[in-house]
């Protein structure tokens, strides 16, 4: 019949028969030895309709897996059919999709949204990063320390692996970065000072004597 026996059990205790449901094919086993103790539960949500890869990676990681995100990603494209060829790409691949990315949104010109319209929702982990960034910049301009709270643990399981390690570098010192959120005062201005002294006394080659590094310090 090509339905799981939950889709059947569901389907019986149900007191009208279904309108247009859809059976998606049960896909096969996946090779990966790591996947292996997951591929029923993951073929099981495939078939049901579940086909995000970000919310299949969290489900798994919550009953033991611990391989990597990419891993499943790369096991589910053969679960996907493949993608019609394209036909309109020229202009997106003349734009910078990744500097496209890093800006805030209100600062996109008109004919540049609907490129990261477009590109966003046929790529899962760009579209995902994406909403991190902007969700970071947004809580780091409000100083909201309860959305970083959550942020931290949406980023800490998105697979992906530079918001990962990103999030895990703020676990380290999170009571720090609260209290910059926090306070209105800022060490900043002393960090450009810092690296405006450093810069100078590089270009002098390390030659400059203390005395010549305060005068260019003071007429820079």
């Amino acid at each position: 019949m090509g339905m799981n026996r939950h889709t059947v059990r569901r389907l019986v205790a149900e007191d009208l028969p279904p309108q247009n449901h859809i059976v998606h094919p049960r896909p096969g086993g996946l090779t990966s030895g790591t996947l292996q103790p997951y591929v029923r539960y993951l073929q099981d949500r495939w078939q049901a309709g579940c086909h995000n890869g970000t919310q299949l990676y969290r489900e798994i990681v919550l009953r033991g897996y611990q391989g990597s995100y990419s891993l499943l990603q790369q096991a589910l494209a053969a679960w996907r059919p493949p993608r019609p060829p394209k036909t309109e790409r020229k202009r997106t691949r003349q734009l910078s999709i990744r500097w496209l990315c890093l800006r805030p949104p209100e600062d996109l010109k008109p004919d540049e949204r609907p490129v990261l319209e477009q590109v966003l929702p046929e790529d899962e982990g760009l579209n995902t990063g994406y909403q991190l960034l902007q969700r970071f910049r947004k809580l780091v301009a409000e100083r909201d320390v309860p959305a970083l709270t959550i942020w931290l643990v949406d980023a800490e399981t998105s697979g992906l692996p530079s918001f990962v390690t990103l999030a895990h570098g703020i676990r380290t010192d999170v009571t720090a970065i609260e209290a910059t959120l926090t306070s209105e005062w800022s060490n900043g201005p002393v960090e450009g000072h810092v690296h405006r002294v450093k810069l100078i006394k590089r270009q002098g080659d390390g030659r400059a004597g203390f005395d010549l590094l305060r005068r260019r310090v003071l007429a820079a």
